[in-house]
């Protein structure tokens, strides 16, 4: 089995020629959760490499990328709280990078249905008021997703009309 080194060091291979390592970036991350998977908490050194994943600009535009969040969709318990709060900050502040559409809807959609309702709601408001498309698209794909999970009625359903409104009064004509 793969230490974090040895992920890491593959990960640093992948940046120098991401084009190239498409399938490299999915194999990291299946390597990843497989050194998680006996594990009932996600430990900070295991998740500071989701972290500079996740940070980084150029691994923010290949498809691939998603796969990390895959994993992290599918330990999501095992992370501290700490730890999901940071991968929400990061989520926020890095959106502007996440140019794949297959990363812009996994990040959508990992803070649609992990996250509390009203944590989710009121990112994707702070996404969508960046005015940057990739935020904005994130934005977009998680109030699409948390439509999908909403009774048809009721307070939630309402603050989500909210944003779609304010969604709908910003987009291009």
């Amino acid at each position: 089995m793969e230490t974090l080194e040895d992920l890491r060091q593959r990960l640093l291979a992948c940046r120098k020629a991401y084009r190239q390592n498409r399938q490299a970036l999915a194999d990291i991350a299946l390597s990843l959760e497989c050194l998680s998977l006996s594990l009932s908490t996600i430990p900070d050194k295991v998740f500071l490499l989701y972290a500079e994943v996740l940070n980084d600009d150029g691994l923010g535009k290949i498809p691939h990328s998603s796969n990390f969040i895959q994993s992290l969709f599918n330990d999501f318990e095992k992370l501290s709280a700490l730890q999901q709060k940071r991968l929400l900050d990061i989520f926020v502040q890095q959106a502007y990078r996440y140019h794949s559409r297959v990363l812009q809807f996994s990040v959508g959609d990992i803070i649609a249905r992990k996250y509390p309702f009203s944590t989710a709601l009121h990112t994707f408001k702070t996404m969508w008021e960046t005015g940057k498309p990739p935020a904005k698209n994130i934005a977009h794909f998680g109030a699409n997703v948390l439509s999908l999970t909403l009774a048809g009625e009721g307070a939630e359903r309402d603050a989500l009309r909210e944003l779609g409104n304010v969604m709908k009064m910003g987009a291009p004509s």
